[in-house]
């Protein structure tokens, strides 16, 4: 009979690894969830409870796993491998770092950066608890890049440091199920009636307060609010309205114009029935509205910008931020500019609300939901598109944002500014962005940028990137600009298993999307009015739908392209 084995990975790119894995175990009945810190002492206590033989996971997930579970618990050790991994990989940044690492790993990381002769310093911390005290002194020292476990890099990135995950290789995950095999126990247990007291203390809510049928608190406990956000009438309203029979309910309530949801979790001890309310801060009234994004952004967005041009960009944005509220940024799709408005927001705005809006789905006359004090920044996507009696409208709410010290950043092709009220031209400020063509020098960066994002957050092999392969890049013309690259970068790491990334195989890779091109453009069919579409629909597709590029790419004006699409 197979063991039974949970692996929580502690992050999403973790999931592949092990998955390869487990296709070679004999013997082991293997499933794999997602679940950090916390979260994955849930998903160990859930897995207990769904008769699982077998818990796999890593450093402090481990640890918090074995408190609340009873099974054997086998703990990922990060081996010299994995280290060796992220510190080729980070080697390749010109940033101050520091590797923040358990007395375990200490000696063994310190010896492989003697022997490599890396610039990286060690630093050892005994216990998760000090983590977050760690991370601020080190910025205080000048530490501008991470690396280290999971709750290491989180904390970096809440605090604006750039941070590198030392992620499991495969070695160590097949170490690890191998491990569990051999330590495993087989255990036989009745789960018995949880009280009502335990089951609290394993919730381990912040804000959350048990109450009977008459609405009679039992038990409070805040921590994120300061007392009951919401009134007691609408307490003793909620064991009245909640059905007993359902386990779990929620409700929502608008109180100061702040959104509190609550839990509803119906428990019965010694034949009575209780309520545990646990509380949570929603400050977003607009998760309602399915065309506005609430962007999380929890470190600065990394803007490459070694070019000249880019450079021109980056002081543009740096000096009109302290003087504007209203910003264009002017550029062809895939340059870049959600990025840039993200880096706007960090730079100025930090600790309050970014949100993204699709203008083409934009119901306009809920705009001024979006001036609620908690937000900074909005940024307002396809203007360029807007038929024209929707700009006096826009016109009336960037005032109205500009008046509530709101920065507007919004994204078009070309210049709007015209079609606006006369008096927005003097409060806005234009940012030309700049196409990929024109950012030679911002290749390599950007290069080794993307390989590390997706190594981190894909589970890709490739580490390193051989220096001639920026050279081959340059000599594309990449019509869907940095975002086509980034793409393209992703589908090269995905399909390369090895650590190296070379010239030869990214020719390879651009050979094919060369010829692709080509055939979309060449193997026409039809009669001599059909192949004109289709020429003109391709174009279009790379000009990425702008019609004014296109019509002068295909030497006609506007009115003949729209005359001829129509037509079509």
């Amino acid at each position: 009979m197979d063991i039974k084995v949970k692996f929580i990975a502690p992050y999403e790119s973790m999931v592949p690894v092990i998955e390869e894995c487990r296709d070679e175990m004999i013997g082991v009945d293997l499933s794999v969830e997602v679940g950090n810190m916390e979260e994955g002492a849930k998903v160990g206590k859930r897995s207990e409870e769904e008769g699982y033989d077998v818990i796999i996971s890593r450093a402090a997930t481990a640890h918090l796993i074995r408190e609340v579970t009873n099974i054997p618990v086998i703990d990922v050790s990060m081996s010299g491998y994995d280290l060796l991994r992220v510190l080729t990989m980070t080697s390749n940044f010109d940033q101050k770092k520091v590797l923040v690492c358990y007395p375990t790993m200490t000696l063994g990381a310190q010896a492989i950066i003697d022997i490599l002769d890396l610039d990286v310093d060690v630093f050892t911390i005994e216990h998760a608890d000090e983590i977050k005290s760690t991370v601020i002194e080190l910025k205080e020292m000048g530490y501008q890049l991470m690396i280290g476990d999971v709750g290491t890099t989180e904390a970096a990135k809440n605090y604006g440091l750039e941070s590198f995950l030392i992620q499991t290789g495969r070695e160590t995950v097949m170490d690890a199920i191998d491990l569990a095999k051999k330590q495993y126990e087989f255990y036989e247990w009745n789960l018995s009636k949880i009280e009502l007291l335990s089951e609290i203390i394993h919730k381990k809510y912040d804000d959350f307060m048990i109450v009977n049928e008459k609405g009679e608190v039992l038990i409070d406990v805040w921590d994120t609010f300061s007392n009951c956000p919401i009134d007691e009438d609408k307490v003793v309203n909620i064991t009245k309205e909640v059905p007993v029979t359902n386990k779990i309910n929620w409700r929502y309530y608008v109180k100061e114009n702040e959104q509190v949801d609550i839990k509803i979790e119906t428990l019965e001890n010694n034949g009575e029935n209780y309520f545990l309310l646990s509380f949570f801060r929603n400050n977003d009234l607009l998760s309602q509205l399915p065309w506005v994004q609430k962007v999380e952004i929890k470190q600065k967005p990394n803007v490459i910008a070694e070019s000249e041009a880019m450079n021109a960009v980056m002081r543009v944005i740096h000096s009109g931020l302290e003087t504007h509220n209203l910003f264009f940024l002017v550029g062809d799709p895939g340059t870049g500019r959600g990025l840039l408005a993200q880096y706007m927001h960090d730079l100025s705005q930090t600790g309050k609300t970014f949100l993204e809006v699709d203008l083409n789905r934009c119901q306009y006359e809920y705009l001024d939901e979006l001036l609620a004090s908690h937000v900074g920044t909005i940024y307002l996507r396809h203007a360029s598109q807007l038929a024209k009696e929707r700009f006096d409208i826009l016109s009336r709410f960037l005032n109205k944002a500009i008046e509530a010290n709101i920065k507007v950043v919004i994204s078009v092709t070309e210049s709007l500014l015209h079609r606006f009220d006369s008096k927005l031209s003097y409060k806005a400020l234009e940012i030309f962005v700049p196409s990929i063509n024109e950012r030679e020098e911002d290749l390599k960066g950007l290069l080794t940028l993307f390989v590390a994002h997706f190594h981190q957050n894909l589970g890709t092999s490739v580490i390193k990137v051989q220096s001639d392969v920026a050279l081959e890049l340059v000599k594309y013309d990449w019509p869907g600009q940095v975002r086509e690259l980034r793409s393209f970068i992703q589908t090269v790491v995905l399909a390369e298993k090895g650590y190296v990334l070379k010239a030869d195989q990214v020719n390879r890779y651009l050979k094919e999307k060369r010829e692709s091109r080509s055939k979309s453009i060449y193997q026409l069919e039809g009669t001599l009015e059909d192949i004109e579409i289709q020429v003109i629909e391709s174009v279009l597709e790379e000009e990425n739908y702008n019609q004014s590029k296109a019509a002068k790419r295909l030497g006609i004006n506007r009115s003949t392209l729209w005359r001829k699409l129509k037509k079509a």
